[in-house]
This record gives C-alpha cells, sequence and structure tokens, in this order.
C-alpha cells in the first residue's frame, strides 16, 4: 500500500467513512461519499481529466501560466529524430539546431529537463554548448527508459528557498520545505544524509506563498494539487510546475503522518459537504 492511500484510509477510518478496496495491492479504493470517490494510485477525483494532463506537461503548464505568474523561462523542443507522422511539428531539425536557438534565448548557466518527468530525472544544469549537447542526448536516448520527446530549455533561477505547498480548492492545506546540505544541482534532497521536509508554519511566509498562488488556484478544473515554488535569492517567488497527484513518501519520512492524515480529513469532509 502507498504512504498517501495508507494516510486516506486513517481519515477514513477516523471520520467514519467507509471505503472498499479494489485491489489486491490496496491501492486503488472506492470512498462511500456521494455517488463513490475514486482514488487510482495517485489519481484523485478531484481534479478534471485535462488538468491533470496539464500538470504532468510541463510545457503546457507554461504555455497556460506565464503571464499570469512569475516563472522561469521555458522553450519546449521536439525530438528531431521523431517518427514521420510527427515530423511536421519539428522546428529544429538537429541537436545543433535546437543548441543555437537554446543559445539566442538563453543564458549560461540554464536547465535542460525532460518536460514529462519527476523527482529530478533527467535535470541537468548546463554551463556550456557542450554539457546542453550532452543532456539532450540523454532525454532524446530512445533506449533510456526515462526518454522523452519534448526536452525543455529553461532559465536558471538561483534558488533560496523551495517549497511545496498543496492547496484543496483554494485553501493552503500544507506547507513544507525542501531541506538538503548538498547544495549540487539536481541534488534529490530524501537522498542525501540530512536532507528532510521542514513543514512551514510562519503565517506571513504562508499567507505570501497563497497570494502568489493565486493565478494557478483559479484555473477551472484544478481543485487538488501541490505546487512546486521556489524562493530566488531576492526574495521572489517562482512557480516551478503543478502536481495534480501529490504523494507523501518524503514528508512522511522527515515527519510522520498526522499532518496528511489531517489534509485527507479536512478534504473529505469539504468534499461531503
Amino acid at each position: 500500500m502507498e504512504t498517501h492511500i495508507k494516510c486516506l484510509t486513517q481519515a477514513c477510518n477516523n471520520q467514519q467513512i467507509k471505503y472498499q478496496y479494489l485491489d489486491a495491492e490496496k491501492n486503488f479504493i472506492r470512498v462511500a461519499l456521494g455517488d463513490g470517490l475514486l482514488f487510482q494510485q495517485n489519481r484523485t477525483p478531484f481534479n478534471t481529466e485535462v488538468i491533470a494532463s496539464i500538470c504532468k506537461d510541463k510545457e503546457h503548464t507554461y504555455q497556460l501560466l506565464h503571464k499570469q505568474i512569475a516563472m522561469p523561462k521555458t522553450i519546449g523542443f521536439l525530438d528531431f529524430n521523431t517518427r514521420d507522422q510527427y515530423q511536421q511539428y519539428v522546428n529544429y531539425p538537429s541537436q545543433q539546431a535546437v543548441i543555437n536557438k537554446i543559445e539566442q534565448e538563453f543564458n549560461y548557466p540554464l536547465v535542460i529537463k525532460r518536460n514529462n518527468g519527476a523527482l529530478g530525472i533527467n535535470v541537468f544544469l548546463c554551463h556550456d554548448r557542450e554539457m546542453t549537447a550532452t543532456a539532450l542526448g540523454e532525454i532524446f536516448n530512445r533506449m533510456n527508459y526515462s526518454y522523452d520527446y519534448i526536452a525543455l530549455a529553461q532559465e536558471y533561477i538561483q534558488p533560496a528557498q523551495e517549497f511545496r505547498v498543496v492547496f484543496f480548492r483554494g485553501e493552503l492545506l500544507l506547507c513544507y520545505q525542501r531541506v538538503s546540505e548538498n547544495k549540487a544541482f539536481g541534488a534529490r534532497y530524501w537522498d542525501t544524509n540530512k536532507g528532510h521536509a521542514l513543514p512551514i508554519d510562519n503565517q506571513e511566509e504562508l499567507s505570501r506563498l497563497t497570494q502568489f498562488a493565486q493565478p494557478a488556484l483559479k484555473l477551472p478544473g484544478l481543485n487538488y494539487v501541490g505546487l512546486d515554488i521556489i524562493k530566488n535569492t531576492e526574495g521572489e517567488y517562482h512557480l516551478l510546475e503543478m502536481n495534480s497527484g501529490p504523494k507523501y513518501n518524503h514528508y512522511v519520512q522527515s515527519c510522520g503522518e498526522k499532518a496528511i492524515i489531517e489534509l485527507y480529513e479536512k478534504m473529505l469532509l469539504r468534499k461531503a459537504n
């Protein structure tokens, strides 16, 4: 059973809400509210299908929101070796053409990463053309399980803090900082010896984050979301990406299950009402 599903079922038990497991692994359940709420892995009944898809697609997230909320400048590039039927969408027909365009639009250092990705896999901080070529080669490597047909070039913003902020129907339910003493770019904070999730309870910070997030929270069909937000060294917030089905493994490792169970209780009670 996944950590977030375990917390969800405990929330149901606490609130005396019936639920049913629909698979042997106990990661697919029906919660007895309304006509029945289905939770499948980290997919929930709270968002529309198109919103869930946009949240997975970093390029579309940027195209949808960057004029309403501060985000790092981002440009997507289709794999120039894609199949013939998709060649009509290829604007830059070689790695050299892609890199030329990237260098026209961005200064070094810059970020190259796959469009549909998570957990810091295939995310590169590039300081020159050679590093950019290597990053593109990794992302467009069809023999690699983490292959993506879209690579993103992105403005690098020096982070002072990185937050995960979870909202349900516009209400902030959880906020924590991702803390790591390994300052290397791309270091996954939970993989470091002293990496951990640090709950944020400073009301002024929470208020600023909530205000910053408003353009994203107003999207039709978006009810439940984890926003990844960085604060730069000048104290300015930038939205990196949205997650329509956040998991809480790393938070629970650092802080236990209590806050996540309470988060699900609040969502279920609001849904019931």
